[in-house]
């Protein structure tokens, strides 16, 4: 055996289908050296830190069952304190941080104000305070406070580098997952094993799309991860669509002269239960990924994507009590 991408015979390691970071646990054994391997794990690791608001929102578990914290904004009525420090952890409780803030007063005197968890930290701050000769006023805590906090979930991400060379890492590996990786080694892979190993943006050819007739063909949930491959042996051509967390779609060729049998596959997975499901799909392969590369499909639409992904994270969040809501088409950012 050798690694999937490099042919290296040496250091092998297992290759996760999905990333383990998004709740992924499907792997193809031995299918990556260790250098490669690693290279993926730096583009995972910026993906991972650009959907950490969203892996909280939807409570997906890493390899180590842990949830991630999401920063959040606060704001304390009663207080009068706005964009406090904070974060949301992963059994949904807000954790508040202590925070010291510096301003001018209308008669140009410097203040410093804080706002602490714990009286002990409280009290620190006002000794040092008066240690320093300052003038310190204590503003009292209300009977009654009501915190609000929210969190914005980013789209832009989508159009990184990291993530279209995890999802074409993704493509890749599922084809030897599904077909072995003998298979996946074959010549007719070669140019697209460059692609996903690729260092600049320019060779890493995989784009983002929305697509209606795409996105009807099943049913759809936030936790939901897919790879859709057609092999056509009269076009002697492969292409492969990735979906993450429901909708947020790639599309790219995995090989530009297959030689063997017509092949098509789709592997879908639920990043909740880490478990691989079979939903029930209105076309096959071939048909949809015919209608993908027609000129119904909007390519590297940011705009486009977040409209047609935004219903899917509203139904979950309304599930859950949540209110969600999309900022706006100039920011494209979901909350």
């Amino acid at each position: 055996m050798c690694c999937l991408f490099c042919r290296s015979e040496e250091n092998l390691t297992k290759e996760h289908v999905f990333p383990a970071f998004m709740g992924g646990e499907l792997a193809v054994r031995n299918g990556s050296c260790k250098r490669c391997n690693r290279e993926f794990s730096v583009a995972e690791a910026a993906l991972k830190k650009a959907t950490i608001p969203l892996l909280n929102l939807l409570q997906i578990k890493n390899r180590y069952g842990v949830v991630p914290n999401a920063p959040l904004n606060v704001e304390i009525r009663g207080l009068d304190l706005k964009k406090l420090p904070a974060f949301l952890d992963g059994k949904g409780e807000i954790n508040l941080l202590n925070v010291v803030r510096e301003s001018v007063s209308e008669d140009g005197r410097k203040l410093r104000q804080g706002f602490f968890i714990t009286k002990e930290d409280g009290d620190r701050f006002v000794e040092r305070g008066r240690a320093q000769g300052r003038e310190v006023k204590d503003i009292g805590v209300p009977h009654e406070i009501v915190i609000e906090a929210d969190y914005t979930v980013p789209l832009p991400f989508i159009e990184s580098f990291e993530a279209r060379k995890v999802a074409a890492k993704i493509a890749m590996t599922a084809i030897a997952f599904e077909y072995g990786i003998p298979f996946a080694l074959s010549p007719q892979f070669d140019a697209f094993r460059k692609v996903c190993v690729a260092k600049a943006a320019q060779d890493l050819r995989v784009w983002f799309f929305a697509n209606e007739g795409f996105m009807s063909a099943h049913i759809r949930t936030a936790h939901q991860h897919s790879v859709m491959c057609y092999l056509s042996a009269g076009r002697r051509k492969g292409w492969a669509l990735v979906t993450l967390f429901g909708g947020l779609s790639y599309l790219m060729e995995v090989a530009a002269e297959y030689t063997e049998r017509e092949k098509q596959f789709s592997i879908f997975y639920d990043a909740a239960s880490k478990k691989r499901v079979n939903p029930i799909v209105l076309a096959d392969e071939m048909t949809l990924i015919g209608h993908v590369r027609s000129p119904a499909t909007k390519f590297e639409n940011r705009n486009a994507v977040d409209e047609q992904w935004f219903p899917i994270i509203s139904a979950f969040c309304s599930q859950k009590g949540i209110e969600a809501r999309r900022i706006g088409e100039k920011k494209h950012e979901t909350t």
